[in-house]
């Protein structure tokens, strides 16, 4: 998976591993005026900066993830963005802390901001940057399942990736395969039937005595006996028409305007 389906389990580690390492930095190095306090009290009073942090990540990736379903992809402007709200959080979280009654900090919003939280965020932000790409690179990217299909001569193969197929169709002595490869439309002549595809291909539908379909290809009902695919259409006959508005389930189940 990208790190935009990348589980909470993993989104989990990052937020923590920020969390120890900002801690770990804040108690140890001791900036700015952290360093008047005695080390049982930055003990005390740090990890919570830590805790924050985490908070303001993990917040942020349910959003994270409804975006990327959107984009469809992962972008160098979402991760920035990403990471322009995760530090606003922070800081504002970070600030409501230090003027609280544990740490009644003197700052100002502004030269806390410049003087203390700044700094600190840019020495952090390489370790947000380098957690984000690792856990991209090293987590499990979707399936991309591919099929063969082979019809009755030797030569007869076609190899492609299983949500590229959109249709199979019975042509005479022969099925006509429709796929796409980067959106555009091919169409590849097999020898052999269509109830041999059918056996090959059990997760396509039925539509038609002569169409088999992809349903994750399906957009949209042209009337009541036609069906849009991906950059084709196929007809639908009476006698699965009804096995299909049956499954609830189905992306192909219209509503009632189609069927009028």
């Amino acid at each position: 998976m990208s790190i935009a389906t990348a589980s909470y389990k993993h989104h989990f580690l990052i937020a923590f591993a920020i969390a120890i390492w900002l801690s770990i930095f804040l108690i140890l190095i001791a900036p700015f005026d952290i360093a008047e306090l005695p080390l049982k009290a930055r003990l005390e009073i740090l990890p919570v900066y830590g805790l924050i942090s985490f908070v303001g990540y993990m917040l942020l990736i349910p959003f994270q993830n409804w975006a990327y379903k959107k984009l469809k992809k992962r972008s160098i402007a979402f991760e920035i963005l990403f990471i322009a709200l995760f530090n606003i959080m922070v800081l504002l979280g970070s600030y409501w802390y230090y003027k609280s009654s544990i740490v009644n900090g003197n700052y100002s919003f502004i030269k806390f901001t410049f003087e203390i939280y700044y700094p600190i965020f840019f020495i952090l932000l390489p370790v947000i940057i380098f957690a984000r790409w690792f856990i991209n690179r090293k987590a499990v990217h979707p399936s991309t399942k591919k099929i063969i299909l082979t019809g009755d001569n030797k030569l007869d193969i076609l190899q492609i990736k299983e949500e590229d197929l959109i249709c199979v169709s019975s042509a005479d002595n022969y099925v006509e395969v429709a796929y796409v490869i980067n959106t555009e439309l091919y169409k590849k002549l097999l020898r052999t039937t269509l109830k041999n595809m059918e056996a090959q291909l059990p997760q396509l539908m039925k539509v038609h005595r002569s169409h088999l379909i992809n349903p994750i290809h399906f957009k949209a009902w042209k009337n009541a006996n036609t069906l849009l695919l991906t950059q084709i259409e196929v007809p639908i006959s009476k006698n699965y028409k009804k096995e299909i508005l049956a499954m609830n389930h189905s992306p192909l189940k219209a509503d009632d305007s189609s069927q009028s």
